[in-house]
């Protein structure tokens, strides 16, 4: 699972998401909004696309809102059961991997700052699912 696909992925990689909400078509929608709601540049969604964690602050805030509308973060936390949910699609229903890479990052001491703190969850996330 790639920087993204480490749940700041779903909207970019959601084209393997079955679930009615995570259509590509939705997630494009989604990306698209919350570039514009957060000012994100280009080669921010480029970084995104590259699986790669943005640089600035507006492209953090666009990963962050992303996560956020898809209900994987809320108030700078992850939702375990929806990032459990969203890693089952990403991993073609292989719960007890999905649920093992989300229970490693779960406790994630993160920023105050939501944007951080998606990027610093995407972060842990990439590792354990590189690893398993």
């Amino acid at each position: 699972m790639k920087f993204l696909a480490s749940i700041v992925v779903l909207a970019l990689a959601v084209g393997y998401i079955k679930s009615e909400e995570l259509t590509k078509e939705n997630a494009i929608a989604v990306a698209a909004a919350c570039k514009e709601e957060q000012g994100a540049s280009d080669d921010d969604v480029e970084a995104l696309k590259n699986h790669e964690a943005p640089s600035t602050h507006e492209g953090k805030c666009m990963a962050a809102c992303i996560m956020e509308k898809f209900g994987v973060l809320a108030d700078g936390k992850m939702v375990k059961e929806k990032a459990i949910e969203v890693g089952i699609a990403l991993f073609g229903d292989d719960e007890a991997k999905a649920t093992a890479i989300v229970e490693a990052c779960e406790s994630l001491e993160v920023d105050d700052d939501h944007c951080e703190a998606a990027v610093q969850y995407g972060a842990c996330l990439k590792e354990h699912a590189q690893a398993h």
